[in-house]
């Protein structure tokens, strides 16, 4: 922008007639230029010069989740990349892996994470991160992932040497499957097939690839409506604790103006497109957590 004085224009105005009239009677190239340099000094000198403008710091939000398989990052990028360019200097980051993701994060603080409530409590304490934001599903901010196998499967003794199929990550599932052994005072010996999503894990254990499946209540009550003969023929051999699902931390030296790109986050769901976005993430909405929230996450 330029400083104005308003007293000057006058002046230049004066000095622009003195310069047509010359420009009338010198009719040569050399004399018109010398007068228009003139003229742009005396503007550059008495207006100012363009002040300088900061471009404003970019926000990267990261994202890594244990409890997801995510097939296209690149297509999932541009999504979230196009999406948040309409609020300001965001930009959305994925990553696949874990290691790299939290190699990557480690002291940046002008950023937002994304991550599963299972990998924050893991790192928050080492990080410096604050909870945000708790991701919804159905409405509901907590999930429970449960083990599903063959109705002919009599119990979770059966699965000693046997592959579990699960689409969370490897880490994730053998933290969970423990979970769920050590309360019955075993020692969970089990092998990780990796799959994509929920419904392909209960088709591993239908056809025989796999001989259980970790997944979300959620993904097999939908599996009810969507092929009631399999589910028929499937069992609940045992469930786990339950959890947050997806939420948003904040590297606590970012707290005090992370307020606004929260925001564009809580409101993804206002909006048609946010909508969109946050179904790839498994999500319908997001919540401010309450006490209990932080309790959950913050006891180790």
């Amino acid at each position: 922008m330029l400083e104005k004085n308003t007293n000057l224009k006058p002046i230049l105005m004066d000095l622009c007639k003195v310069i047509k009239n010359v420009c009338r009677k010198n009719k040569s190239r050399r004399g018109i230029s010398r007068l228009t340099l003139i003229l742009i000094f005396f503007i550059v000198i008495f207006l100012g010069t363009p002040a300088p403008c900061a471009a404003p710091d970019k926000v990267v939000i990261y994202f890594y989740s244990s409890e997801a398989n995510i097939n296209n990052f690149k297509s999932l990028k541009m999504g979230f990349d196009k999406y948040l360019a309409e609020y300001g200097p965001y930009e959305f980051q994925p990553f696949s892996d874990r290691k790299t993701f939290e190699s990557h994060i480690r002291d940046k603080k002008r950023c937002l994470l994304l991550l599963s409530s299972w990998h924050y409590k893991i790192i928050c304490k080492d990080y410096y991160l604050t909870f945000s934001l708790a991701g919804l599903r159905n409405g509901n901010k907590y999930q429970q992932r449960i083990l599903v196998a063959r109705e002919t499967v009599s119990s979770i003794d059966d699965l000693t040497g046997a592959d579990i199929a699960s689409a969370s990550s490897v880490e994730h599932t053998k933290s969970v499957v423990n979970g769920m052994f050590e309360k019955k005072g075993e020692r969970a010996e089990v092998s990780i097939l990796d799959v994509p999503k929920d419904i392909d894990a209960l088709w591993t254990v239908y056809n025989g690839t796999a001989k259980a499946a970790l997944i979300t209540r959620n993904s097999f009550e939908e599996l009810k409506n969507i092929n009631p003969s399999m589910y028929r023929k499937m069992r609940i051999l045992a469930e786990g604790q339950k959890s947050l699902s997806l939420i948003v931390a904040v590297p606590e030296g970012f707290l005090e103006n992370s307020l606004q790109p929260v925001n564009v986050i809580k409101n993804m769901p206002m909006n048609p497109e946010g909508k969109k976005k946050m179904r790839m993430l498994g999500l319908d909405g997001w919540q401010k957590p309450d006490l209990s929230d932080r309790q959950t996450l913050e006891t180790r």
